[in-house]
């Protein structure tokens, strides 16, 4: 599918969808009586899922010395779409609704970022294998410039040397 033909998600009608193909796992959050705790006496499964989400951020938090008392949370901040606040999200351990991640931007990246120590960007690791394979092909590229840089400058036989050298790195890179 190209770009130009993407269309925009109708939030009701992708609501709706998830409600026929998941009637038991989606339930509509309404605004009034909205302070009262949520009940999950027909979700047993949703509940113990959120439990299990809400004792990992706690235990992240409490290894990294991040007590829930240090945010700044303000409670008439509330999703416009679905109408949670971040302290039903943390009680819940989920988001209500797509929007809520751009209206909550700035407290979760503070969260975030205090979780994992100021690291916010994923670095990844990269298997042993993969590093000296990388690095073969990266001495062969930088030969490759020397080589050409002799033939350029006419200094043949430098450059017969380096092209033999060039030939055993990539002979180690495919074996």
């Amino acid at each position: 599918m190209s770009d130009d033909k993407i269309e925009a998600i109708d939030s009701e009608k992708h609501d709706g969808m998830l409600k026929e193909a998941y009637p038991e796992h989606v339930e509509p959050i309404k605004a009034e009586n909205y302070d009262e705790e949520p009940s999950f006496e027909n979700h047993q499964e949703d509940m113990e899922g959120s439990f299990v989400i809400k004792q990992i951020l706690q235990h992240l938090a409490t290894k990294h010395g991040i007590h829930l008392e240090e945010f700044n949370v303000k409670e008439e901040k509330r999703c416009p779409n679905c109408h949670m606040t971040i302290k039903d999200i943390a009680y819940k351990g989920k988001f209500g609704c797509a929007q809520c991640y751009t209206t909550f931007k700035e407290d979760i990246v503070d969260i975030v970022r205090r979780v994992q120590g100021g690291q916010f960007e994923h670095v990844g690791k990269t298997p042993v294998s993969s590093t000296h394979k990388i690095a073969l092909k990266k001495l062969i590229e930088s030969k490759n410039k020397y080589l050409q840089q002799l033939v350029d400058k006419q200094l043949f036989e430098e450059a017969a040397v380096v092209r033999d050298e060039i030939k055993a790195l990539q002979a180690e890179s495919e074996g």
